[in-house]
């Protein structure tokens, strides 16, 4: 266990030490798009030379450089160094090390440049107007911190009475200065040659293995961070809703992501491994997560203060505008990193214009939903707890989605109606009434009086004028017309209330005095549909019928016959003379009589007292 945590410590130590030496200069030219470009005319041309034989190994810089290539690809590094002038080389460089010095160039080549063999000479005598002497080619150059430093190729004797294109002495005589300026530490190069010989994504051996320890302490490490942000964060959540979850989920994952892209600079990648990062790939996936996650910060805040208010529509709205705003947020990005890559923007939003136009008809009706969604959020029409009918459908709104509008019938089952037909046809939204109608048709019996509808009549206005919680709006009791088998009255009045629970109660207590009324007048309601009944006649009471006309005849002697309607004065005496709720009722009137925002007003100054 010891001995573990011992190497972790040095691979630690490695990467601080790593940190410091590796200040390689970017390849600011390079991007993901040159270099798949490049990458694929080097493979096509390297295979055309391969298949066709078009010519010897070194006899052309082209030829030269497959070899090496080929070499290198089977860490064969003896044979690739055959195509190096090892001759007159400075003093304390010898031969013998051409394969080390080869692969140090090569390492300090790929951290700079990619190699790209359609620019590569394949003629015999190389690149004839580059302005170099016949027998050399410039194959690019190594920036430095005192200027650059070209790599040749030279045109050399081959020792057989022909020629050969090797890598240049005078390049070969540069690798210690290089490497020790720009190379691997020698730490580094001991963890290297301590761990099994393995590459993958163009890192080496030591590369991917800290690297992939990075993934994994990264994690834990800003796991610990997070946990720190969180705890801080909960005694802010009453004020900031979603604070806590931001520092848990968006904060640690920027932080990660920052943290990876940070050590992948660091470890002295070639530019094949580091394009991905010199482009910030990682802190673009940062970034949108950290924006998006402010996006859902600020939805959250903003939801509660919503809730708050009592303005759950608004809430019901906010949640498919921020589903839009984060995936116009990802695209936007995504834009961005694809020009940062090297990519035409015209020509992205030129193929993102025709992908459109192909994905809006092939999405018609999901997109006929959503705008639905948006037409219910801007209309209005319905907010989530409406009871409302649609077509045959009766029942409250749960939820307003982007695709379909969530209704639980009566029965408690669950019905979603798509947005682009809930928005587009005949709705009834039974929540928004702010008065209840209250509409009886009377049908009396033809054996009632003219005089008993008369004091009916005037016992049922009176009832309406009286009342406490019927409105004066639309007000009537008429006898409205006279049928083959009863004569008809008509009730109507509006109930001060939209609640249909409480309009059911004041409803019923107009019904009672409705009957009562009636009884006291000896007034039946005439039988339905026609029936032969043999029985004793029953014949009316007539001390009623004559107490009847007596009253109507006196108010017609004192002028006081209230038809069509009653006085002026008389109305205002009538006006809430009703007990409501009845006498004995275990409702008070308080409760039933003050609107909401009186019994608001009343429950705060008692709680203050």
């Amino acid at each position: 266990m010891l001995h573990t945590w011992r190497w972790l410590f040095s691979i630690v130590l490695l990467i601080s030490i790593n940190c410091v030496s590796f200040t390689a200069l970017a390849a600011d030219d390079i991007n993901v798009k040159k270099l798949a470009e490049a990458e694929k005319r080097s493979e096509a041309i390297a295979e055309a030379q391969g298949g066709l034989l078009l010519a010897r190994d070194g006899e052309t810089p082209l030829s030269t450089l497959i070899a090496i290539g080929q070499a290198i690809e089977e860490s064969d590094w003896q044979t690739a160094a055959e195509f190096v002038d090892l001759r007159y080389l400075p003093k304390g460089i010898n031969a013998e090390d051409g394969p080390d010095l080869l692969r140090k160039l090569a390492i300090l080549w790929n951290k700079q440049n990619i190699i790209d063999l359609s620019q590569v000479s394949d003629q015999p005598q190389g690149h004839v107007n580059d302005k170099l002497p016949s027998y050399r080619d410039l194959l690019g150059v190594l920036e430095t911190s005192t200027g650059p430093v070209p790599v040749y190729m030279q045109h050399v004797p081959d020792g057989k009475g022909g020629k050969i294109w090797k890598i240049s002495n005078a390049t070969v005589a540069k690798i210690p200065e290089l490497w020790d300026e720009y190379g691997y530490s020698p730490q580094i190069e001991t963890l290297a040659n301590f761990l099994p010989d393995f590459k993958a994504f163009h890192m080496e051996n030591w590369q991917l293995l800290i690297f992939s320890l990075s993934i994994l302490f990264g994690w834990i490490g800003t796991g610990l961070i997070s946990l720190a942000a969180i705890s801080i964060a909960k005694h802010f959540e009453p004020k900031i809703a979603g604070l806590t979850r931001f520092c848990g989920r968006s904060l640690r994952w920027f932080l990660y992501f920052s943290m990876l892209q940070y050590v992948a600079l660091a470890l002295g990648l070639s530019v094949r491994a580091r394009v991905w990062f010199d482009n910030s790939t990682l802190l673009y996936l940062a970034n949108t997560i950290l924006i998006i996650g402010l996006v859902e910060l600020y939805a959250a805040y903003k939801s509660k203060q919503l809730h708050d208010q009592d303005k759950s529509y608004s809430v019901a709205l906010l949640r498919p505008m921020v589903a839009i705003l984060k995936i116009v947020i990802v695209v936007v990005i995504a834009l961005m990193w694809f020009e940062s890559s090297g990519y035409n923007m015209a020509t992205i939003l030129t193929g993102l214009g025709v992908g459109s136009l192909a994905i809006a008809l092939a999405a018609q009706k999901p997109l006929e939903n959503v705008f639905g969604a948006l037409t219910l959020y801007a209309a209005r029409p319905i907010k989530p707890g409406d009871f409302c009918r649609f077509g045959a459908t009766l029942g409250v709104v749960e939820e307003i989605g982007l695709r379909s509008t969530r209704i639980r019938k009566l029965d408690r089952t669950v019905v979603h109606i798509p947005n682009s037909v809930f928005s587009s046809q005949e709705l009834e939204n039974f929540s928004v009434i702010d008065r209840r109608r209250y509409k009886h048709d009377l049908r009396i019996s033809l054996d009632t009086s003219k005089e008993q509808l008369q004091m009916l009549l005037m016992e049922l206005r009176k009832l309406l004028l009286s009342h406490p919680r019927v409105l004066e709006v639309a007000q009537r009791a008429r006898f409205l017309a006279i049928e083959r088998d009863a004569f008809v009255v008509n009730v109507n009045a509006y109930i001060d209330t939209g609640d249909i629970n409480e309009y059911f109660g004041i409803a019923e207590d107009l019904n009672f005095h409705l009957l009562n009324i009636m009884k006291q007048l000896d007034i039946q309601i005439a039988p339905v549909g026609q029936s032969v009944v043999l029985q004793n006649a029953t014949p009316p009471d007539l001390e009623v019928q004559q107490r009847a006309e007596q009253t109507i005849r006196q108010l017609i002697d004192e002028d006081e016959l209230p038809f069509p309607n009653y006085s002026e004065d008389t109305r205002e005496a009538f006006k809430d003379s009703v007990s409501y709720p009845p006498i004995g009722s275990v409702t008070k009137p308080k409760d039933v009589l003050k609107s909401p925002e009186e019994l608001a007003e009343d429950a705060e100054v008692e709680a203050k007292s």
